[in-house]
C-alpha cells in the first residue's frame, strides 16, 4: 500500500514544483499580486485530528493447527486519531526547506472477530502512537508541499483463543518500533498559524506468541501490524503575534492571491484505495457470526470535474464557498484471505473502478480552500467464497455514500494541487456456499488520492495585501 501513497505524494510535491516555478504567469490575464515573503523557518507546535485504518495479519505457520493446516486471520478496522505535534522547519531556499517533525496521539482502533468456522476469538487493540520524521518541502508562496519518513511506534495489544470451545484467551501487549513514510500539504492562514492535510503509512512489524490459538506449543503465532493515518492539524508558529488574524470566518484578514477559485474545473488524481471488506457469516458448517475481514490494497486513478461557487454564507463572512464535484476513476483494490486452519475457504475482493458524485463545503483562506465533502458513491467489484470444491461469486457494482474532506492549494493563477481522502459504504451482498452456509460481504473501501486541477477562467486578486 504504501508503494501507492509515496507515489501521488510524489506526483503533487513535482507537479507543484513545475507548476511554480515554471509556468510563465505574464500570460494569465489577471493581475498579479504585490510580492509577500512566507518565512517557514522556526519552531512550531500544533493538534491535529483525523482518521485511522489499522489492518493486522496473523498466521501461524506450518505445521499449523495439530501438524496438518495452517492459515491466516486478518482484521481491519477504522478509528478516530487525535494529538500533538511539534517540529522545526529551514528555509534554505525561497522554495526549499527541510525540517524535523514528532508527533504524538490517540489511536482508537479496537477490533475482534469470531474467526470463521474454528471459532477462536482474534483481537487487535491500539491506544496511542509516535512518530519522529524528517520533512523535505517545496515552497509555492504561502503553501508547503512535502514529502515526510521517519521512525514510528505504536502501543498495543493483541489477542487470540477465548471463545467457543473453552480456548483460553492469550493476549500480548507490546509497543513495537517501525517506521513511516507519507506527505502532505500546509499551507498559512496568517504569519503566526498554518493549517495542515497529511497522509501517514506506519507499520511497526511483527509481534509473536509461543503457541497457536489451541495452545499448541510449537507453533509460533505471528502478528504483523500497519495502519494508514488521515489526518488535519492548525499549527502555530513561535516568534509570530498568537493571535494573529485566522481568516476563517471573513475577509480583513485573507492572504493576497491571483487564483480565482470560482467557477467551473477539471483535473486528474491519483492515489490508493484500501479495502475494509468485513464478512459475517452462519448457518451450516458456520457458526452464526463467524467473520473475516478483507484486506487489500492498490492503485486509484482518475478525473475529477466541479463547480464552486464563492462568497455564500455571508452571515460567516464572505470566505465560504459551497460546490459541486464529480469524479470518476480506475480502483484496483485485491484482496484474498485463506482462513485460518480451513485454508480452504478463501475470502476475496476486487475491484476494477469507481465513481462518486458529493458536494463540497468549506472556507478560502484566498491561495487555498479547506473542505468537507460527501455525496453519493460507485463501485464496480466482485466478491467470491470459497469453500473446497465450491466458489461462490457475485460481481456488482454497488451504490452507497462517501464521505470525507481535504486541502486544495493555489500553484498560480490557474493551477491548483490537492491532497484528500474519501470513505465509501456501497452496501453488502450475500453469498452462499456448500452446504448451505452462508456469508455476507459489507463492502467499504477507503481512496487516498492527491490531484491537479485547472480553474477555467480568471478572476481579480482575492482579498488584501498581508
Amino acid at each position: 500500500m504504501k508503494r501507492y501513497f509515496l507515489g501521488c505524494t510524489a506526483v503533487v510535491f513535482l507537479a507543484g514544483a513545475a507548476n511554480a516555478a515554471d509556468m510563465p504567469t505574464k500570460a494569465m490575464p489577471v493581475k498579479a499580486p504585490p510580492p509577500v515573503s512566507y518565512d517557514w523557518t522556526g519552531l512550531y507546535v500544533g493538534g491535529y485530528f483525523g482518521d485511522a485504518i489499522a489492518e493486522s495479519k496473523t498466521h501461524t505457520d506450518p505445521p499449523g493447527n495439530n501438524g496438518t493446516e495452517f492459515g491466516a486471520n486478518r482484521l481491519n478496522d477504522k478509528g478516530l486519531t487525535f494529538g500533538v505535534t511539534a517540529g522545526y522547519n529551514w528555509q534554505f531556499d525561497p522554495h526549499w526547506l527541510v525540517g524535523v517533525e514528532g508527533d504524538f496521539g490517540w489511536l482508537d482502533i479496537d477490533r475482534t472477530n469470531i474467526e470463521w468456522n474454528d471459532r477462536p476469538l482474534v483481537g487487535l487493540k491500539s491506544d496511542w502512537y509516535g512518530t519522529l520524521r524528517g520533512r523535505l518541502g517545496y515552497v509555492a508562496g504561502p503553501s508547503l508541499l512535502y514529502v515526510t519518513g521517519g521512525g514510528a511506534w505504536v502501543h498495543l495489544t493483541d489477542t487470540f483463543g477465548g471463545g467457543a470451545g473453552g480456548l483460553a484467551a492469550v493476549t500480548n501487549s507490546a509497543t513495537p518500533t517501525g517506521w513511516t513514510a507519507g506527505g502532505g500539504i500546509e499551507t498559512k492562514l496568517s504569519r503566526a498559524w498554518t493549517a495542515k492535510t497529511e497522509y501517514l503509512y506506519i507499520n511497526v512489524g511483527d509481534t509473536n506468541f509461543a503457541a497457536d490459538p489451541y495452545g499448541v506449543v510449537g507453533t509460533p503465532t505471528t502478528v504483523g501490524h500497519s495502519f494508514h493515518v488521515i489526518k488535519t492539524g492548525l499549527n502555530y508558529k513561535f516568534g509570530e503575534p498568537f493571535f494573529d488574524g485566522l481568516p476563517l470566518f471573513g475577509t480583513s484578514s485573507m492572504l493576497p492571491s491571483d487564483h480565482n477559485w470560482g467557477g467551473f474545473y477539471a483535473g486528474v488524481n491519483v492515489g490508493g484505495g484500501i479495502s475494509n471488506v468485513h464478512t459475517i457469516g452462519g448457518s451450516g458448517t458456520q457458526p452464526a457470526g463467524s467473520e473475516e475481514d478483507v484486506n487489500g490494497s492498490g492503485f486509484a486513478g482518475g478525473g475529477h470535474v466541479g463547480y464552486n461557487l464563492m462568497n455564500v454564507l455571508n452571515l460567516l463572512g464572505s470566505s465560504w464557498f459551497v460546490g459541486a464535484e464529480g469524479d470518476i476513476g480506475y480502483l484496483g483494490i485485491r484482496g484474498s484471505e485463506a482462513d485460518w486452519f480451513d485454508t480452504g475457504h478463501i475470502f476475496s475482493d476486487k475491484t476494477s473502478w469507481y465513481g462518486t458524485a458529493r458536494a463540497r463545503v468549506g472556507t478560502s483562506t484566498g491561495p487555498a480552500l479547506l473542505y468537507m465533502t460527501g455525496g453519493a458513491a460507485w463501485v464496480n467489484l466482485t466478491d467470491s467464497l470459497t469453500t473446497g470444491a465450491t466458489v461462490a461469486s457475485g460481481s456488482r457494482t454497488g451504490a452507497g455514500w462517501t464521505i470525507g474532506g481535504g486541502v486544495e492549494v493555489a500553484l498560480d493563477a490557474r493551477w491548483s494541487a490537492r491532497l484528500e481522502s474519501l470513505y465509501m459504504d456501497v452496501g453488502h451482498q450475500l453469498l452462499m456456499s456448500s452446504p448451505g452456509s452462508y456469508s455476507d460481504f459489507k463492502d467499504r473501501f477507503t481512496v487516498v488520492r492527491a490531484g491537479l486541477t485547472y480553474q477555467f477562467g480568471g478572476g481579480p486578486i482575492i482579498g488584501s495585501r498581508y
